[in-house]
């Protein structure tokens, strides 16, 4: 289950002012995303420059655990974690931008492999994410009228997501899966991968 946004953003308000529900879990996704294995509360702390109170420590674990389950799903459930279509439109935006610019941070962070790895599909995607991290310095006041193209973008951004996941799962696959006869046993990616 996906952690409360408010309630969550009023952690981090205790704890870590500067960051945001979004940013953090954009931060989260793209490490997972840029085949980053194993990655920890510890790791992210670490790459924010600072110590998590043990709260805060457990929030991003479980946070980290319910993106990577999300992530692995055939049904595509991913979900950016952003603020609730209640909240205004332009703190809506702000937050998407957020999460763009910290998913590139994190996918940069993580991400050791050959730029051929992500192929034309994953680098399209993954340049267009960063596109989007401008977002909250190009909002406007009249934009309560452009909720479609908010959630279109959402959308976009969610789909991209997954493209580059399963592009890079792929491409770790058949780096790990050495030449088998078909009745020899599976190799457990899961395991080597994601875990």
């Amino acid at each position: 289950m996906t952690p409360d946004y408010a309630m969550m953003q009023q952690l981090l308000d205790k704890t870590l002012p500067d960051m945001t529900p979004a940013a953090l879990h954009g931060l989260i996704t793209g490490l997972l995303v840029s085949g980053a294995p194993d990655i920890d509360e510890e790791d992210i702390a670490a790459l924010l420059d600072c110590e998590f109170a043990p709260v805060m420590a457990q929030l991003t674990a479980k946070l980290i655990g319910t993106t990577r389950d999300q992530l692995q799903q055939a049904d595509y459930s991913f979900q950016p974690l952003l603020p609730l279509d209640d909240e205004q439109l332009v703190a809506r935006v702000q937050a998407l931008g957020h999460w763009c610019e910290s998913f590139t941070n994190g996918f940069s962070a993580g991400f050791v492999e050959a730029d051929s790895a992500l192929g034309d599909e994953g680098r399209e995607a993954l340049t267009d994410i960063a596109q989007f991290a401008s977002l909250s310095d190009e909002i406007d006041d009249d934009i309560e009228d452009e909720e479609t193209d908010y959630m279109e973008l959402v959308e976009y951004v969610r789909m991209a997501t997954m493209t580059l996941f399963h592009q890079l799962f792929q491409q770790l696959s058949r780096q790990l899966t050495p030449a088998r006869a078909p009745d020899d046993d599976a190799v457990n990616l899961d395991d080597q991968i994601l875990h």
